[in-house]
């Protein structure tokens, strides 16, 4: 009971930072003009300051330091608490997410090109890897069990890339990014508790309070409406990245209360992840460069099937929270059958919202998406 308390406890003390500071760095970013601006692929129709997610990850280091060390000092929860940590992996991620908030932030005020973000993700991922952070075990997922270093260190930094990436391009309309992150961080802290990896749980729990604070500014806020920006989305991915990639860890401390607890984890990003991968598909068909901007992620096209931008979002997280629900089911069954159900329904998806954006825009040919409509 004692460390549900300090999880708690960690979660209100990001929140309350996170409600106090928003409004500040809102004006901040008014005063430097630091705005997002409108354009043909965003779906906003006015200025809007795009610094929300720079306190992120300093929230987060200040919340969770503060509490470690009242922690260590009282000796409240003993040497218990600390089982599953490694101090190599922590540090690591410390390392990684500066990276990426860093370039998050010159991207927010300057600007970065693609490429220079891809080498500073890659390095940041590498580092997880040099740490001992790795994927060794597949759990039979396409009936792959343990895997050598040489193929689990580069699809574990393929694999930390792609959540990044995939967390920065699902942020575009409000509410959207940060929702789905609060799922995700909700579940995954669910599941370090359920795990008895308290200390683990600090970070998905410290990231949950300051989210619903930005949530709130993004969603329902007029007056100190702010975006998230590069700084925010960048570290959110890396973080999500990071914390599931514990759970694909051949690692005793994991006890087996939980079926399948890895594949659970990844779960909460099935939607960001498979979205990715048809936009890049779609952009590859059509012969663009897939790393280029477009309207053709699934809340443009909820978007361009008639929904609101707050309809769109909801309608994405309760997909989200499905998603989770029938992978738990299914993954009881076959890991490997899980994943395909996953595609069988997102492909589903998007032939069904064709159907309503056909009926809505009333003409054929590049409504239907045709990565997916074989």
């Amino acid at each position: 009971m004692n460390a549900i308390l300090v999880l708690a406890v960690t979660c209100v003390l990001t929140l309350c930072i996170g409600m106090v500071l928003t409004p500040r760095v809102v004006s901040v970013a008014k005063e430097l003009h630091l705005y997002d601006l409108p354009d043909s692929r965003k779906v906003h129709k006015i200025p809007i300051p795009r610094m929300g997610g720079v306190m992120f990850l300093p929230t987060v280091v200040i919340s969770m330091t503060v509490v470690l060390v009242v922690l260590l000092r009282m000796e409240v929860l003993g040497n218990k608490v600390w089982e599953g940590a490694t101090i190599q992996h922590f540090l690591a991620y410390m390392a990684g997410a500066m990276m990426l908030y860093v370039i998050g932030l010159y991207d927010d005020i300057r600007g970065v090109g693609y490429k220079v973000k891809f080498c500073v993700q890659i390095l940041a991922a590498s580092l997880l890897c040099v740490s001992g952070l790795w994927v060794s075990d597949f759990s039979y997922v396409f009936f792959i069990r343990e895997v050598p270093f040489w193929i689990g260190m580069p699809f574990t930094v393929l694999f930390v890339v792609y959540v990044t990436n995939a967390m920065n391009l699902i942020d575009g309309i409000d509410g959207l990014a940060s929702g789905l992150s609060i799922v995700a961080m909700a579940v995954i802290a669910g599941l370090y508790i359920m795990s008895g990896n308290f200390i683990w749980a600090l970070i998905p729990m410290a990231y949950l309070g300051v989210l619903v604070s930005f949530f709130y500014y993004n969603v329902f806020c007029k007056n100190d409406k702010t975006f998230m920006g590069d700084a925010g989305s960048l570290t959110l991915g890396f973080t999500l990245s990071f914390l599931v990639l514990h759970f694909w860890q051949k690692d005793p401390v994991w006890n087996h209360y939980i079926h399948n607890i890895g594949i659970i984890a990844l779960s909460t990003l099935t939607i960001p992840l498979l979205d990715v991968v048809r936009v890049f598909a779609s952009r590859l068909r059509d012969g663009r460069n897939p790393f280029l901007p477009d309207k053709n992620h699934i809340h443009h096209k909820l978007l361009r099937a008639g929904l609101t931008g707050r309809q769109t979002m909801v309608t994405i997280l309760l997909l989200s929270v499905m998603f989770i629900a029938i992978n738990y089911l299914v993954s009881n069954i076959s890991q490997t059958l899980m994943i395909v159900v996953d595609i069988i329904l997102f492909v589903l998806m998007h032939n069904i919202i064709n159907v309503f954006i056909y009926r809505r825009e009333g003409r054929n040919g590049n409504v239907w998406d045709r990565t997916f409509s074989l």
